[in-house]
């Protein structure tokens, strides 16, 4: 059996999927991996998100990786992450699906309440793995229609295809976030910054206002 920090509190897992194909190179991965080590010092100050927040990061490129298993972010070790390959995009969101059902089932063998669990994307192109659309729309697709996950899509840079992003929010008209190649980390500490706001608030309430996007970051709609 996992044990699973302060198992008397509600927890908020989150997946992050990340774009390690070789078009992240050579700045993107740079800030990618900054992004990712700001996202764990935020989290680890935060007293309460440090128990109650259950972090995963899953890479993509020809391969699709789960770098980082499910763990507390008391225990989160930013992954040193290189670019190279094609972008399994498609592929990634299954597995991140697979992840958070499996960690779902963890918190209901310990009898531990969660949050609806997160899914953050990252990628600076659109998928190659195009055989494996239709299973990921679909699964993504029913997932966000009986609200059982919330997803956050993010493009970075010009090649990043935003109304291909959109298809996989709901109802295919959902937000995209935007960002450049050289400044979207902060889409890392806004996301930590908002799992800690999720961990500090009443486990009774079904809906938290979350931090104000950074200005940095456009929001597609």
């Amino acid at each position: 059996m996992i044990e699973i920090m302060n198992s008397g509190e509600k927890h908020i897992a989150c997946v992050l999927l990340v774009d390690t194909s070789g078009s992240m190179n050579p700045h993107a991965i740079v800030e990618l991996n900054e992004g990712l080590r700001e996202f764990g010092a935020a989290l680890q100050s935060d007293s309460k998100a440090c128990g109650c927040a259950d972090v995963c990061v899953i890479s993509f490129d020809s391969e699709v990786r789960e770098v980082v298993p499910f763990c507390p972010a008391a225990s989160f070790q930013p992954p040193q992450l290189t670019a190279n390959g094609w972008t399994s995009m498609n592929q990634a969101i299954i597995t991140g699906l697979d992840a958070i059902e499996l960690r779902k089932q963890v918190y209901k063998d310990l009898g531990v309440a969660y949050w609806k669990p997160w899914i953050f994307l990252l990628t600076d192109g659109e998928p190659n793995d195009n055989e494996f659309k239709s299973a990921a729309l679909n699964r993504l697709h029913d997932a966000l229609d009986r609200k059982k996950v919330t997803f956050f899509p993010m493009g970075i840079g010009g090649e990043a295809n935003i109304p291909l992003l959109k298809q996989y929010t709901h109802d295919g008209c959902g937000p995209v976030l935007k960002a450049t190649k050289s400044n979207f980390k902060e889409a890392f500490v806004w996301l930590s910054s908002s799992m800690s706001v999720i961990s500090n608030s009443n486990p009774t309430m079904t809906n938290v206002d979350l931090d104000p996007i950074p200005r940095s970051i456009s929001i597609e709609l």
